[in-house]
């Protein structure tokens, strides 16, 4: 009994030891919170940079940011050297310009972070999009100044810019054969019918000319947000389920999707998300994705 009593004394002191050791560690670990070093790197180890190809130079800029436990210690702008690694594929002079391979962080009310943007002017002129390849900038951190309680984040000391290059916004530039590559639904009687694309009725608007091929012959318009390319379906038939095995009649769509370049084309992807709707109810939400077809027979 004497030596049970003695076994759990030790386990007691044991277990005392420890939780005080630990104890000890979270306040190291506390005093030295807002006085550890901080870290300047770019925001991300890539980024992407896109811009409409109009012939005319964008301004635009790379962000940098200080991150750490002290940040709001740090009073001294920051100058930050960067070099241009020779593995890019973007020209300068061709596809960008750079001021300076210096440029300066000035300090933010911040807490635990700030940013500010290295910058860079993309060239347009003499573009023509879409291009097979997006033009790739590589940038690395060299060096800095201004700061002693600072060093350069090994994880995002360089970072991959890629410069896409976008065509002007013109509604013909949608108009084409495409045919789905995406039916989460099923809108087919049978095999992928290919379908075309045209412009209208109305302005920003396209319609998608029998774009089920159910007998009926639903054609499908979309409106068109030239400034994103982002695209709306208000409710409208596109298909009838009588003629894939239901009895619900007319089913519609209503969504909304995105478009972009795909194929060699400004527009070549057409992307929507809808709910599919019948009169007793909803079918839920399905995802279709239509890509232009080169050279249609």
């Amino acid at each position: 009994m004497k030596n049970k009593i003695f076994n759990y004394r030790i386990i007691f002191i044991a277990v005392v030891s420890c939780f005080m050791f630990s104890s000890c560690v979270v306040e190291d670990d506390q005093i030295d919170f807002g006085t550890g070093t901080n870290f300047v790197g770019f925001s991300g180890s890539t980024y992407a940079l896109n811009v409409e190809a109009d012939g005319t130079a964008k301004s635009t800029g790379i962000p940098v940011s200080i991150i750490g436990p002290s940040v709001a210690n740090v009073n001294n702008d920051i100058t930050v050297t960067f070099q241009v690694d020779p593995s890019s594929t973007a020209v300068e002079g061709v596809n960008y310009t750079l001021e300076s391979n210096t440029f300066t962080l000035s300090p933010q009310e911040a807490v635990d972070s700030f940013t500010g943007m290295l910058p860079i002017t993309i060239i347009t002129d003499g573009i023509t999009p879409p291009l097979d390849v997006a033009p790739i900038l590589n940038l690395s951190i060299l060096e800095f100044s201004g700061d002693n309680n600072l060093v350069i984040n090994d994880k995002t000391s360089t970072v991959t810019v890629t410069i896409g290059y976008a065509c002007p916004f013109d509604v013909k530039n949608y108009e084409g054969t495409y045919a789905a590559t995406t039916d989460e639904f099923g809108i087919y009687i049978s095999d992928v019918v290919p379908f075309e694309v045209v412009a209208g009725p109305g302005d920003n608007q396209i319609t998608l000319v029998n774009v089920s091929a159910h007998p009926e012959k639903y054609d499908v318009i979309v409106d068109i947000d030239p400034a994103t390319g982002k695209l709306t379906v208000a409710k409208q038939p596109a298909l009838n389920t009588n003629n894939l095995g239901y009895t619900y009649g007319e089913m519609r769509w209503e969504g909304s999707g995105t478009s972009g370049t795909a194929g060699g084309f400004c527009i070549g992807e057409l992307s929507i998300k809808a709910t599919y709707t019948v009169d007793a109810g909803s079918f839920g939400q399905y995802k279709t994705v239509f890509s232009k077809i080169a050279n249609p027979e």
